[in-house]
Parts: structure tokens; C-alpha cells; sequence
């Protein structure tokens, strides 16, 4: 949902505390309005950020650090941050008088306890761990005072940044008081919004948390809650009918149709989503026809992108971008990204050209997805059997599917494993800045289990670790490039993120819709 923008601003660090940006002033929430939405999938219900992803956790934690509209990193709890001349030691300045839901101050304490629990990789599912845990220096990293924290790493790395700017803040005495299945059940945070309850794959409520320390940041609405409707039918009539004031994942093809009835069309501010096909373990010999490179290039040319974004996204895309989080604009883009043209007779030729499909006794080619996204991989699906591939979708579950995804949690991949060869679709809003998402598809010891090539390896340190920003723009350009033009991701298109909510009921935008959807909730306003 609603990810981030443009540039890798990573050491322009701009020491802003409080920024005023929801408009929602001191007044505090109206006492008993709701904010109620209709969403299709919660996934794997998290509140804990190490149990895969806290989505709705953006809603009440607050970050080490923050990034603005334009991808710079400003003041999360901590007001200002210094690095070291040698690069590798961290301080952090934490910002005096926050405090937790149950009125504990937040002290370095907290973020000490946060960072080390969040970089154990041993614990947590969360794909940005491993980028503490890859040079933390546990032992030099330290509380030098109750609101200074120092981290160290054993070499410089200015991407860190990122990684602190995605480190939710815990606080340690409530979760050691409670232990983790306690505070999973109920997560204290010092956001914006406190957490209520969660009925699982029913809905989940927050409350506006009216002594939130960004006064400016004070939710408009007293309640937010959100229901599981799998259903698009059953999400459109409670919208219609007044049950709901915001529908999510509503397909593109229904927006005319809605917003002709009266309800409005909100265009996520930011970046744009990128979609793309990710292969897993297509260097196993049990991959079967996608081992083959040129199989994964038909793929690619089988693709009408144009269509795509003109039928399904309704013209709210670009066909010509969409790898793996790269969009025009973003940190390291350059114009050899651009994706492949529409070419049906090349894609048959060289399908012909590498034995297909003859050469394998079994020829599918195996995509996966929820039952939530099947009617856009059925789409896709009829461009690949238009030239000749015999292709297979499999349904599985959210939690099955998140697995597979997430599957170099395991350690690498198998070569008996049940989704070596198989193709999931990765559909989400972008980032300012993807070094550490490229990682996850690019490197070998990425958790998409996706890429196993030393040299994209090697490109990718390249640009982790050059100091010099314009030049890592530049070595990251080149990794993609590089990594393009090995089509195990295969861009699709980039599109517009939309929501669908009643303007009776629902005002302005007014958060920071830069970051997520979630981010974004404690500035939605009343109407008007």
C-alpha cells in the first residue's frame, strides 16, 4: 500500500522532530466516529513486526526514523543521528517525553531492546532483519545515556538507514512483563493509534490514541476498523449500503461504475505499484522448463503489457516499466530498465529454439497465487498458453502462499521442494529507495529464492556499500540491469494504487500517504 518516492537522500539526514503534516491540529478525535473498511485478505494477522510483516503496526508504533515525501530521512523517535568518519558507528539522539499507550516513558531502553529484537534473525520472519543482523556489533552497540543509543556495524553500509527507518519501537519492560505471546495478543506501541482487538479473519479495531505526542499527528476519528471480506461482490454492497465507508481491492474495471453512483476514486499519493513475475529456483535441475533462460525471455515477449494496463488497470499504469520496484524516477533508474515489447512470434521462437516443449516430460509452468488474485493471474495466464506454453495456476492459502514467497527463511531452497520452478506474482506499491528489496530478489541469499547468480552478487555490494550517492545510483542501475537481463523477475507493468471511499462519510487525506496505508490512517479527516 501506499510505499515511497524518488531519492536515495541517505546522509543529507534532516534533523526535524514533530513535522506537521495530517493537519489534524490538537482538537482530537470526534468521540464515537468510526472509520470503517472493507478489505479483502489479512493475511497473516500480524502485530509483532518480527512475525513476517506488522502492517497495521505503521499504525501504532512509531520508527527510529521517519522518511518525508521526497525520500528524505527526518525524525522518528529519534530527534537527530550522527555517523562516525569511519562510517560504521551510529548515535541516536531519542526524543524526550514519549510515551507507550500504558504511560511508560520511551528511553533508549526501548530502542536498544527494539533494534536487537528485530536484527535476531534467529526470531524473526521480517525480510529487513537480516540487514541489522549482517554486521551488527551487538557488543559495541550500546545505551550510552537514558536517551542516547549507539549502533555499530563492522563496516559502513549508508543503506542502514533504511532499515532504522523501518524499526518499530517496542517497549521492553511492558513486553518482558507479558512475554511475546502477550504482547502479540496485545501490542503496546506509542503511535498514533493504540490497539484494540483483533477477531481473527473477522476484523480488527484501533483507537485513536488522544495524548499522541505529535500533537498535530492526533487521529480525526475516534475508532478504525477493519473487516476480512474476501468477497468483491459482498465489499462493493456494504459499501453501497452504507455498511462500510472505504472499500479495498476493488478491480479496476468496477471504479467507473462506482464513482458514477457517487463514491470517490483516491489516487495514492507517492509512487506508483510495480508488478512483476518472480521464478524460484530456476538454476535447480527440478525446475523444470524455466531453467531454461529462454523460456523465462517467451515468457517475457508473451506478455502484452499494453493490454494489461488498458484492460485491467484501466489506464492507470505504464507498461513500458515495472521490474521488481523500479519505476522512472527512483533511485538507480535508468532507461535500459524499460521492459520488453509485445512480440507473440519471438516468444514461439525461441520457445522453439530451447525444445519446448518436447524436451521436458513435464512442460507446465506452475504460478501461484490466493484466491484474492486469481482473476489477474488467469489474465496473464492467456497470454502465455496464446504462445504455447501449457501453464497451471495454483490456489493455495495466504499463509501458504506468504511461505513461498518468503522462502529463503528456510535457508535457500531445495531441489524437492514443492514451488522450485513456480511463479508468484509480486504486486505492491514501490519505494523511494529498493536497495535492500533487491536484495531479497537479486542476491543468492535472497528470501525470494529467486536469483543464484555471483555476479548480481557481486554488483549488489557494489552499490550497498559505495558511501558516494551518485556513484551508488549508478552501481545500482547497473545490478539492475544487470539482473534484468536474467529474467527470473520479469516486470509487468507499473499502476496506480486506488481506493474506493464514500465522501459522505470520509473527508481528505491529509497523512503521510507517502509511506503506507496504515502510515496514513491518523490523517484521513471528516468531510467537509
Amino acid at each position: 500500500m501506499i510505499l515511497r518516492k524518488s531519492l536515495f537522500v541517505l546522509l543529507a539526514l534532516i534533523l526535524v522532530s514533530g513535522l506537521c503534516v495530517t493537519g489534524c491540529g490538537e482538537a482530537g478525535p470526534e468521540e464515537g466516529s468510526t472509520i470503517t473498511v472493507a478489505s479483502a485478505d489479512f493475511g497473516y494477522e500480524s502485530t509483532d513486526p518480527i512475525f513476517y510483516e506488522s502492517l497495521w503496526g505503521w499504525a501504532f508504533y512509531d520508527s527510529l526514523l521517519r522518511w518525508d515525501e521526497n525520500g528524505n530521512f527526518i525524525a522518528g523517535v529519534a530527534d537527530s543521528w550522527s555517523i562516525s568518519d569511519d562510517g560504521r558507528t551510529w548515535t541516536f539522539k531519542i526524543h524526550k517525553g514519549i510515551k507507550f499507550h500504558n504511560g511508560d516513558p520511551l528511553t533508549a531502553e526501548d530502542v536498544k531492546f527494539s533494534v536487537d529484537r528485530f536484527g535476531d534473525t534467529k526470531q524473526s520472519l521480517n525480510p529487513w532483519s537480516m540487514y541489522i543482523s549482517a554486521g551488527y556489533n551487538k557488543k559495541d552497540s550500546i545505551v550510552i545515556d537514558e536517551y542516547t543509543y549507539r549502533f555499530v556495524s563492522d563496516h559502513p553500509e549508508p543503506a542502514q538507514a533504511i532499515v532504522f527507518a523501518w524499526t518499530r519501537i517496542l517497549p521492553k519492560k511492558y513486553f518482558e512483563s507479558v512475554g511475546q505471546d502477550g504482547f502479540r495478543a496485545a501490542p503496546i506501541g506509542s503511535g498514533p493509534w493504540k490497539f484494540k482487538e483483533l477477531v481473527t479473519k473477522q476484523s480488527v479495531t484501533l483507537e485513536a490514541n488522544a495524548d499522541y505526542w505529535r500533537k498535530n499527528e492526533i487521529p480525526a476519528y475516534q475508532y478504525y476498523k477493519e473487516l476480512m471480506v474476501p468477497e468483491q461482490a459482498t465489499r462493493i454492497a456494504m459499501l453501497k449500503n452504507g455498511e462500510v465507508d472505504i472499500a479495498l481491492a476493488i478491480d479496476y474495471d468496477r471504479l467507473a461504475d462506482l464513482e458514477t453512483s457517487g463514491f470517490e476514486i483516491i489516487k495514492q499519493p507517492g509512487p506508483p505499484g510495480t508488478s512483476s513475475f518472480g521464478i524460484q529456483g530456476s538454476w535447480l535441475p527440478t525446475a523444470g522448463p524455466v531453467s531454461d533462460i529462454r523460456v523465462r525471455q517467451a515468457i517475457s515477449y508473451a506478455l502484452n503489457r499494453k493490454e494489461i494496463v488498458d484492460t485491467w488497470y484501466q489506464g492507470y499504469g505504464d507498461p513500458t516499466a515495472g521490474q521488481f520496484y523500479m519505476y522512472p524516477g527512483c533511485f538507480g533508474w535508468n532507461e535500459g530498465l524499460r521492459l520488453d515489447p509485445y512480440d507473440p512470434a519471438k516468444a514461439k521462437a525461441l520457445l522453439a529454439e530451447a525444445g519446448y516443449p518436447d524436451k521436458w516430460s513435464d512442460p507446465t509452468i506452475h504460478i501461484y497465487t490466493t484466491a484474492v488474485g486469481q482473476d489477474y493471474h488467469l489474465l496473464l495466464m492467456g497470454y502465455l498458453e496464446d504462445v504455447g506454453l501449457k501453464v497451471k495456476l495454483e490456489i493455495v492459502d495466504s499463509t501458504i502462499s506468504t511461505a513461498y514467497i518468503f522462502h529463503g527463511f528456510k535457508g535457500g531452497m531445495e531441489a524437492n521442494e514443492p514451488n522450485v520452478g513456480w511463479l508468484f506474482t509480486w504486486t505492491f506499491q514501490s519505494f523511494f529507495n529498493c536497495m535492500y528489496h533487491s536484495a531479497n530478489m537479486y542476491t543468492s541469499k535472497g528470501i525470494h529464492v529467486v536469483t543464484n547468480d555471483p555476479k548480481a552478487d557481486e554488483l549488489y555490494l557494489k552499490a550497498a556499500n559505495e558511501r558516494d550517492l551518485k556513484l551508488a545510483a549508478q552501481y545500482f542501475g547497473e545490478l539492475h540491469k544487470y539482473a534484468r537481463g536474467l529474467y527470473t523477475n520479469i516486470g509487468i507493468c507499473t499502476f496506480d494504487t486506488l481506493i474506493v471511499q464514500n465522501p459522505k462519510t470520509i473527508g481528505e487525506w491529509t497523512g503521510r500517504n507517502w509511506v503506507s496505508y496504515q502510515d496514513a490512517l491518523n490523517g484521513i479527516q471528516h468531510p467537509k
